[in-house]
């Protein structure tokens, strides 16, 4: 009998040892049934990571964010979020030295989504307009001056100018070409490219085939006429709504 009861004893305090640790393992698994979102992989394209500092200023959400692979300042239109949640968003445009004016501070190096979502607060990531950029963001769209404002330029060979390039976009895709244009737009390090629109008073400003974007590590002005020689992409998109139909990328540059 004393046997008997002894092990009852035992029993019994084994199960009451055991039943604190079967809740631990319940409540632990808890946070990913109530957000699959947080155990399902990362989405080709996107980045995640958990915010390790944040702050509004002026429409924006900047958040300091640490992906595993990297920590990395991002800014988005205005989205709830607060440390230590965890955030997905697409991997943005790259601005080096930006400045801003609301917060009266300067990174280094800010990348600029199209949206941010808060996985941990579950709200979906607000759309972006196209090209929308904070204020003080240099603008590398389409366009540089009117199309008037650029005297003929004799083409670097016979009949391959600008609008020749988007009449024959498809057939030039992935090819090497030499293009002379005047510079009449120039943005430097952004992503780590100078961007560069050039014109050479071919193509119509309405048409929107008069302004080429060319993507070049060398160093440029406006007004510098010049020599460039790289590839020509289609349907480059740099995200933040920055895309392009046609694109001279990589391209050397000789100044004449």
């Amino acid at each position: 009998m004393n046997s008997m009861l002894l092990r009852l004893a035992v029993t019994t305090m084994t199960l009451s040892l055991l039943a604190p640790l079967a809740g631990c393992s319940k409540s632990a698994d808890e946070p990913a049934a109530e957000n699959a979102a947080l155990a399902t992989p990362v989405p080709p394209g996107m980045i995640r990571g958990t915010v390790l500092e944040t702050m509004n200023s002026g429409g924006y959400t900047y958040a300091f964010m640490d992906t595993g692979q990297d920590q990395r300042w991002i800014a988005s239109l205005e989205t709830p979020v607060q440390v230590g949640d965890v955030i997905q968003t697409d991997q943005g445009m790259a601005m080096t030295g930006f400045t801003s004016k609301t917060l009266g501070r300067t990174f280094n190096v800010v990348y600029f989504v199209g949206g941010l979502q808060n996985l941990s607060g579950g709200a979906q990531p607000t759309a972006q307009a196209s090209g929308e950029m904070p204020a003080g963001h240099p603008d590398i769209s389409g366009g540089g001056q009117a199309a008037s404002a650029v005297a003929e330029i004799a083409a670097f060979e016979e009949g391959k100018d600008i609008a020749y390039v988007y009449a024959n976009k498809d057939a030039l895709a992935g090819q090497p070409i030499t293009l002379r244009g005047k510079v009449v737009k120039y943005n430097p390090g952004i992503l780590g490219w100078n961007f560069i629109h050039i014109q050479d008073g071919s193509g119509d400003a309405g048409a929107g085939n008069n302004d080429l974007i060319v993507t070049s590590k060398a160093d440029t002005a406006v007004g510098d006429v010049v020599l460039l020689s790289g590839t020509i992409v289609l349907d480059k998109d740099f995200g933040a709504g920055y895309s392009y139909p046609v694109l001279l990328d990589d391209a050397s540059v000789t100044t004449e």
